[in-house]
């Protein structure tokens, strides 16, 4: 067959070969007159916007030709380190040219990466006083060897491949990996790997870096390094992440029949808010919800939605998770409908008791959805508070405040608190609309002499909530994708539960040493 006639690829069989419009080309056989043509073969895309550019010339890199045309990837950047250990393999550099974009979502759809001599060097005259500055070499050369990827249905596909250079390729290793592209192992796909699996594991940025470091001395990766690598492996895309969730709570759902979840979307179809609870956190809600702590100030994850997890105390007085979400914001209509999930999936069982902090969107909420309940202000925001919105009063009157300030607080009965409090308004001149007289006005949320009555399992403060938070920083960190997200808080509460199951154990299989001999400590123990 003359080569010099074909004009269009048509596909690829199965065997490898180029199925051109005037018949097969089989590379093996027509390897040698394939190359002395050193042109570029042009295919139409099946949505006929693109074309592709096939390969010639000499390959010793150990990739196979053909199948590049057509091939797929999952990400970009897997795309990329294919392409990029290619061109280590042949002799030349790369970089990444442009991308597209659409207009409307700002989601990127196309990469065009480049041979590193693509383009011209500008040659304007640069000055700098009266002494022209002297210039570096140039290393470009206009080189047209690209490969370009397109986003299809979720995959990256091949769609432009040019493998012309019109420069001489670099066949000595120690040579190549001078290319910025090749030069740190760093960019290697098996490091890159590496840090990903260690990511997924919960490892933090810092971790990952000192872990690849050991493993190979002639690796040196920085913690801005392995989030730089750790972007670049997924796109910020919100609602493909909510893809990501929606199929991992569908598998769930498979798993266990009690499993409920529930997300709240806009009208553009972007995740705002999901909520999720699993079977066996809605049977310990039934023996253990009563009290409930409620914290949202953690926000460890990609998007900084806040992290919102429902906590309890189990029968060995540790902390445990009824349920968790994710927030858009935290507004009262997004409160609003995140305890509307949560009441629901708990069958409509009421708890006696709430703490949170003195959010007030959060309050409103919980007074709609949560009538009959108890809300308690965290204690020690309550005593956060006092040191900040105090200092006046305190400077003014020096020890006379704390002290008359100290008996109001910790007053153990109602009458009492109300006369205290009319004796230090009286007294320091306490003004309607200070902080003080605010704080007097949501009594009913934070004095003792008003919650003496009620049982908290010792959960005055968001504590709990806190703890679990800390918990969670083993797991998850700042660049913690949704679907990651929810993933390893599936391995932190496993975490937590075999903590609960040691404990059962250990209560079960020994006995504890008694201080006494009165019936009350041997029940108790």
């Amino acid at each position: 067959m003359d080569l010099s006639q074909i004009t269009t690829i048509e596909d690829i069989d199965i065997s490898g070969s180029l199925v051109y419009a005037d018949g097969i080309v089989d590379l093996e056989k027509d390897n040698d007159e394939w190359r002395e043509q050193d042109q570029c073969q042009i295919m139409e895309d099946e949505d006929g916007d693109d074309s592709v550019e096939e390969i010639v010339g000499d390959d010793d890199s150990g990739f196979s030709e053909a199948p590049i045309l057509g091939r797929v990837f999952k990400t970009a950047e897997e795309a990329y380190g294919f392409y990029n250990d290619y061109a280590q393999g042949k002799g030349f550099g790369t970089r990444k040219q442009y991308t597209s974009r659409n207009m409307k979502t700002q989601q990127i759809y196309r990469w065009n990466y480049v041979c590193s001599k693509q383009g011209v060097k500008k040659h304007n005259d640069k000055i700098v006083g009266d002494h022209n500055v002297k210039r570096r070499r140039d290393s470009r050369t206009n080189c047209l060897a690209m490969f370009q990827v397109k986003l299809v249905d979720g995959l990256w596909i091949v769609k432009k491949f040019n493998d012309t250079h019109n420069h001489p390729l670099i066949m000595t290793p120690s040579k190549v990996n001078k290319f910025p592209s090749h030069g740190d192992l760093r960019r290697s796909n098996f490091t890159k790997s590496l840090v990903t699996k260690l990511f997924e594991e919960g490892l933090t940025s810092s971790k990952i870096s000192k872990v690849v470091n050991a493993m190979n001395k002639e690796v040196n990766i920085t913690p801005i390094q392995v989030s730089t690598i750790l972007s670049g492996q997924r796109k910020n895309n919100v609602g493909r992440e909510c893809q990501g969730v929606i199929k991992h709570f569908q598998r769930k759902s498979a798993l266990d029949g009690a499993f409920y979840f529930d997300m709240h979307l806009a009208e553009d179809g972007l995740l705002r808010s999901v909520f999720w609870v699993d079977g066996r956190s809605r049977a310990a809600y039934a023996h253990f919800g009563e009290v409930l702590v409620f914290d949202v100030t953690y926000k460890t994850n990609k998007f900084r939605f806040p992290f919102a997890p429902f906590v309890g105390v189990n029968h060995h007085g540790q902390s445990i998770l009824f349920a968790a979400a994710l927030l858009e914001d935290e507004t009262e209509a997004t409160f609003t409908w995140l305890f509307e999930q949560f009441r629901t999936c708990m069958f409509d069982k009421s708890h006696i008791a709430i703490t949170t902090d003195q959010d007030k969107a959060m309050g409103k909420a919980i007074a709609n959805i949560f009538p009959k309940a108890r809300h308690c202000f965290c204690a020690w925001h309550i005593k956060k508070h006092v040191m900040e919105h105090s200092q006046a009063l305190r400077t003014q009157f020096k020890d006379s405040f704390d002290i008359d300030f100290r008996e109001w607080y910790k007053s153990r009965d109602i009458d009492e608190f109300e006369g205290k409090w009319a004796e230090l308004r009286t007294k320091y001149d306490i003004k309607a609309g200070s902080w003080l007289s605010n704080m007097y006005k949501s009594r009913h949320h934070w004095a003792k002499a008003y919650l003496k009555n009620t049982f908290f399992v010792g959960m005055t403060t968001s504590g709990r909530s806190e703890s679990i938070n800390s918990f969670f920083d083993g797991y998850v960190n700042s660049n913690t994708m949704l679907n990651d997200f929810v993933t390893q808080y599936d391995k932190a509460i496993k975490s937590r539960r075999d903590a609960e199951e040691n404990k059962d154990f250990k209560t079960r299989n020994t006995k504890a040493i008694l201080e006494t001999n009165h019936p009350i400590e041997a029940i108790t123990c």
